[in-house]
């Protein structure tokens, strides 16, 4: 019996086993203890040092993750000193830390837009998940694409290569696709029945009340003006932003809920005092509208405006005396709008004057260009001192001229007078726009500084008036559209957390960003034009207030979007140092040191390294070792210069390494990274959805990961497994995404090629079926199908064979014989996965390792537990490194037969009991009485005659059905069968290759083939199987038919030779359920949807519509197979279970048994019939006609890899 102690944490009395550490018994009762080199399935490391915690009666803190817990110990988890220590160590991690945790982009964008997130969903075409990124900040793509000064740009690193990704260019074009599709609407929070105020319908108003909404509360916004927008309406021309993007977008609050009152002004139509009384919160937006003075002497005379105002009546169609002339002052952005404003309302002449030269101008370079190009003409180095009138009206300025000093705060030269020196320019209208500034004084409640601007604090936009916040330009100044936005965002944070009872402060998150990156960082990459959108002629444009350029078209985004460097951290969103570092609040440059600059070569097709990201947990290594038995990587090196690297510093698929991803999985950080199944690498969250891997027959379960219609990721699920994968399940989904898929289905007549409809081509194929079955009669229509498909999928396929009167349903993957259904009664493993912890003995027949890799774990696992291990193949297997006892043998049946002869000679087979169980045991004597003894077959034979359990696992990929009838035999005779813990596992080669059985899809492909050759068959029906491709001789065999259909997801061989090709979808787009090698029935799940809905399912469906079968839904054909299937008839009731379901299961016992023939065998009698081959092979060589098997073998062999 276990002995329990009692041990107390953070005041919590927990009850545990004896031998556990602090940290296993905090995880298990939810109690968060930060670790970065721990896994439970591994040996402790104790390498992060962040686990610490302290116990009383100790004097220094203790790791938690090797420390022992003893009873009535206390334990304190969150204290100052390990809060302290715990910094200290992220602080050093940090510093040598080298990488993005975010990009450049992201980080100088003020709102944190994820540039990098949907420039690189653009890239891969995803614009529909582009525009649900981008919408997640911005509640206004399109417009902001429009007037953005894009601070992004200006940090993106792709101007070391040429220039700056167009991110703001790519935003419009997401933001126009949204505007036409109706504008995409984010998924609302429940109502919270809270309700907010917000003054001010500008940016800063706009983005509050977007993400309040979002957050489920009522939210009014009350407009001064006559429309929402703000500046973004008044203080930006039309041909800049056209007003009905603009509208189209705020529109989306609208359908949010949130409701919007123009006309309204605070202080005279409602006051704060009001809105406090009816509301939970106030939010104060009301922008900066007024403009900054020139400070000389005339400027309120008649003919001088302020560059705001003057955009304002242009806006609003208010008269508007312009004259011949006119005079802008200023040179940012609003200056140039002016101008260009004025060039459209006919101005004659317009000129901008300004203090310092074109190169300190703010305004951005191309609007400059373009003013200049409409005719705007500017004068330098001249500041305004006086504003000279006629008596009724401004006339004239009169300016100092002026000469550049010295650099000031800003980093610009500063003007300075040249005494004496004055020029007077004459003038019909004077636009002073050198700035603007808040007026918030009428709202007397609230405190203001000495320039106007509402008095707030800066982490939570809170006033000096409880329940009241204000953000925008009403609280920074003046500032460009994106920093309201961001200061809109972030109140909303601030807000949201107030109605539920506190004020959370934002804050900047923890990152670590690369400094010293420079134009040699970026040699090898090639350099590519920046694509522009297409900008109306100078001469048109300033004829019309009409858009003066395009959005970039699809091709044009493709292109640009593509350039991105992909900067950021691939891992950012599952990172465990950088999710630390937030919670902690580290300062990532707190230690300053040495850091590593390593180059490394991505020479792997799947696992991307990045030594400079590595904290030296020595997590890949342990695995790699200790759960995998390989050695592909080690630690190389001492102290600060240690790192991880291949054996004998090869390149990765050079070593040991079996690319199963293991390695990447229990790395902490993005040291190790997956090169997802896209062009474009991005990091994004990402769908999960719970599903069966679709290659061989172990049913690894996995995580698929996707982002619309394209799946990233296929991570191994710990909640189901132990979380393993081989390369096939881990990285072999890039198939589910590649464009060469078949996409339409192909007729076939004569010497043309015509494409139609997949009911068209359905409709064809059912006629010319029948036609067959009516012309030639039963079994003249032979169908193929690969068991990668459903059980429900394989169900319809039958269903479809009976309707067409052939029982010649199959594979080519099936063999022509059972081995175990000839002597058991049934074509299925005995036992399951679960049972190998607890056998006494492991005999592993085949190339486990290499054929089913995460069986030949299992069987490692159980290995190093308790189990003796022997692997016999014909050849090197992994399996050998941990075997006690490890045989080679001939291709013949030979040793087999002296391995049962010497159990017979040996004592081990109680005939008594064999005459109980089993016939035939004279007729398996007399088969094996000649064979010659050995000293492997003997010691083998005491190791399994003398194990009190024991379980052969068999590769049915390669072993033949006549080596399995005699271990069948052998497991029979010794009393193995029928028991827990003793048996055989048949692994297979196929997802579904045991569904397929049950279903009764189960022909062997060499038995359908000799009936086409001998002219018996005369149409064939293949399902994802490759035949010609995989054996070329299997083409004359198919020249002999009249009519061929093939079904599948590529080209291929076979399809080149086929009438009717139809498309049809992958496992990532299906439901349904697998059943594993060992009998366990698992459910998949889509996690894409394909455009046109032809899921495998859905098509099969269609086939069997027209040919009179009414399966409408996946859950009516489990339904069904339950009822029709004996072995299921318990599915459709347990499949909601949260038991493990197995088959054969019933209505009586609807989750079935892990262990078959525990009351006897599957025969009349149920007796054994310990059969003899007729056959004297022991191996046969692996064929693979699955169509996605073939496909990535070949990729994994042009990447040599193993």
């Amino acid at each position: 019996m276990v002995d329990m102690i009692r041990v107390n944490i953070n005041s919590r009395e927990l009850t545990a086993q004896a031998g556990e550490t602090i940290l296993t018994i905090a995880l298990a009762n939810g109690i968060e203890i930060p670790n970065l080199c721990y896994d439970n399935r591994m040996k402790i490391y104790g390498a992060c040092g962040v686990c610490v915690v302290e116990v009383d009666g100790m004097p220094k803190l203790v790791r938690a993750c090797s420390t022992l817990a003893v009873d009535g110990m206390i334990v304190k988890t969150e204290t100052d000193r390990t809060i302290a220590a715990r910094k200290v160590a992220f602080e050093l991690l940090a510093s040598d830390h080298r990488g993005d945790c975010r990009p450049p982009c992201v980080v100088a964008c003020p709102a944190h837009t994820d540039c990098q997130g949907y420039v690189g969903l653009i890239a891969n075409g995803q614009y529909e998940e582009a525009i649900k990124v981008t919408k997640d900040i911005l509640a206004l793509p399109a417009s902001i694409g429009r007037i953005c000064p894009h601070p992004c740009e200006t940090e993106c690193r792709r101007k070391n290569v040429e220039s700056p990704v167009a991110i703001a260019d790519l935003k419009r074009f997401l933001g126009d696709i949204d505007i036409s599709n109706g504008t995409y609407v984010p998924m609302l929070k429940p109502q919270s029945g809270k309700k907010v105020a917000i003054i001010g319908a500008g940016p800063a108003g706009i983005s509050c009340a977007y993400f309040l909404a979002r957050f489920g509360h009522q939210v009014v916004i009350y407009e001064n003006q006559p429309y929402p927008g703000g500046m973004l309406r008044y203080g930006i021309p039309e041909y800049r932003l056209p007003k009905e993007i603009l509208d189209a977008e705020i529109n989306t609050l609208r359908k949010m809920g949130v409701e919007i009152k123009c006309n309204v002004k605070l202080g005279e139509d409602i006051s704060l005092l009001y809105l406090k009384k009816i509301y939970d919160a106030v939010f104060v937006a009301i922008g900066a509208w007024e403009s900054t003075s020139m400070g000389c002497a005339g400027e309120d005379m008649e003919g001088v405006l302020g560059g705001i105002e003057f955009l304002g009546k242009v806006t609003n169609s208010e008269p508007l005396y312009m004259g011949n002339k006119v005079i802008v002052v200023g040179g940012g952005n609003t200056a140039m709008d002016v101008a260009r404003t004025a060039v459209r309302m006919g101005a004659e002449h317009v000129q901008v004057i300004y203090r310092r030269t074109r190169d300190e101008m703010p305004a951005e370079k191309i609007e400059i260009d373009e003013a200049e190009e409409e005719g705007v003409e500017f004068t330098f180095l001249v500041a305004p001192v006086e504003i000279i009138g006629d008596g009724t009206r401004a006339k004239a300025v009169r300016c100092q001229k002026m000469s550049l000093g010295e650099p000031d705060a800003s980093g610009r030269r500063s003007p300075k007078p040249i005494p004496g020196e004055e020029v007077t320019l004459d003038a019909d209208l004077i636009i002073s726009a050198i700035g603007q500034q808040v007026n918030a004084r009428s709202i007397k409640e609230l405190e203001v500084s000495k320039r106007g601007n509402i008095n707030v604090d800066p982490n939570t936009f809170a006033t000096n008036m409880e329940g009241v916040f204000a953000g925008g330009e009403a609280a920074t100044g003046p500032k460009i559209a994106v920093i309201a936005i961001a200061q809109g965002n972030n109140a909303a944070k601030v807000i949201d957390s107030y109605l539920y009872g506190q004020i959370i402060p934002v804050s900047e998150a923890s990152i670590i960003t690369q400094t010293d990156l420079t134009e040699a960082d970026f040699v090898h990459i090639e350099k590519q034009d920046r694509q522009h959108a297409f900008v109306v002629d100078e001469q048109k444009r300033k004829l019309s207030f009409s858009a003066i350029s395009d959005t970039f078209t699809e091709e044009a985004a493709l292109k640009e979007a593509s350039k991105c460097l992909e900067c950021g951290c691939h891992d950012y969103f599952e990172c465990k140092l950088v999710n630390y570092f937030g919670k902690y609040n580290i300062n990532t440059t707190a230690i300053v040191g040495e850091m590593h600059k390593r180059e490394e070569a991505q020479t792997h097709p799947f696992i991307l390294r990045n030594p400079d990201k590595c904290i030296l947990c020595g997590q890949c290594v342990r695995a790699c070792e200790e759960r995998l038995g390989i050695l592909a990587i080690g630690l190389e090196k001492r102290g600060f210069d240690t790192q991880v690297i291949p054996e004998f510093n090869l390149p990765l698929q050079e070593s040991a390494c079996i690319s199963c991803g293991q390695c990447i999985d229990v790395c902490p950080t993005g040291a190790l990274m997956e090169r997802a199944a896209v062009p474009k690498q991005v990091p994004v969250e990402f769908d999960n959805v719970s599903s069966v891997c679709n290659y061989c027959g172990v049913g690894c379960n996995i995580i698929l990961q996707s982002k619309g219609s394209l799946v990233f990721k296929s991570l191994p699920d710990r909640s189901q497994d132990e979380g393993l994968l081989c390369v096939n399940g881990r990285f072999g989904i890039g198939f589910v995404n590649d464009q060469s898929r078949l996409k339409t289905a192909l007729v076939r007549r004569k010497d043309s090629t015509l494409e139609v409809s997949l009911e068209e081509a359905l409709t064809l194929t059912s006629k010319n079926l029948q036609l067959v079955q009516g012309q030639f009669g039963k079994d003249s229509v032979a169908i193929f199908a690969s068991p990668r498909f459903t059980n429900e999928e394989a169900f319809i396929l039958k269903k479809v064979a009976d309707k067409l009167g052939t029982t010649f349903i199959g594979s080519m993957a099936e063999k022509d014989i059972s081995g175990t259904e000839s002597v058991l009664g049934s074509n299925a493993s005995a036992n399951s996965y679960e049972e190998l912890y607890s056998t006494d003995l492991i005999i592993s027949v085949g190339n486990i390792a290499e054929n089913n890799p995460v069986m030949g774990v299992k069987i490692k696992t159980a290995a190093l537990k308790k189990a003796k291990l022997v692997s016999i193949s014909n050849g090197k297997t992994r399996m050998d490194e941990c075997a006690d006892f490890s045989l080679k043998l001939d291709n013949s049946l030979d040793f087999i037969k002296s391995l049962i002869k010497a159990l017979l000679d040996g004592g081990y087979v109680n005939q008594a009991q064999v005459e109980n169980s089993a016939v035939d045991l004279t007729n398996l004597s007399d088969y094996v009485k000649d064979a010659q003894a050995s000293e492997d077959a003997t010691k083998l034979a005491k190791m399994y005659g003398e194990a009190k359990k024991a379980i052969i696992v068999i590769d049915d990929n390669i072993v033949t059905a006549d080596a399995i009838k005699l271990l069948a035999d052998m497991a029979v005779i010794t009393g193995k069968m029928g028991k827990p813990h003793s048996g055989i596992i048949l692994m297979r080669s196929n997802c579904n290759s045991q569904g397929f059985i049950d279903m009764g899809v189960n022909v062997p492909g060499k038995q359908i083939i000799e009936q086409i050759n001998a002219g018996k068959i005369k149409a064939a029906l293949i399902i994802g199987e490759d035949l010609v491709g995989t054996d070329p001789t299997l083409a004359e065999a198919l020249k002999k038919l009249d009519f061929v259909v093939t079904l599948d997801i590529f080209e291929t061989a076979t399809t080149a030779m086929s009438n009717i090709v139809i498309p049809i979808g992958s496992f990532a787009e299906a439901e349904g359920t697998f059943t594993r090698s060992d009998r366990k029935i698992q459910a998949i799940n889509p996690a894409i949807s394909l455009a046109n809905q032809n899921t495998v399912f859905a098509t099969l469906a269609k086939l069997g519509q027209y040919l009179g079968i009414k399966i409408a839904s996946v859950k009516q054909a489990t339904e069904m197979l339950s009822s029709d299937v004996p072995a299921y008839s318990g599915l459709y009731l347990a499949q909601n279970s949260d038991t493990a379901i197995y088959t054969p299961n019933s209505r009586s016992n609807p989750c079935g048994s892990q262990v078959l023939y525990t009351d006897g065998y599957n025969k009349e009698d149920k007796k054994a019939v310990l059969a003899v081959p007729e056959g004297d092979k022991m191996f046969m060589d692996k064929q693979v006609y699955d169509t996605v098997q073939k496909k990535f073998n070949v990729y994994r062999k042009e990447n040599g890899l193993k």
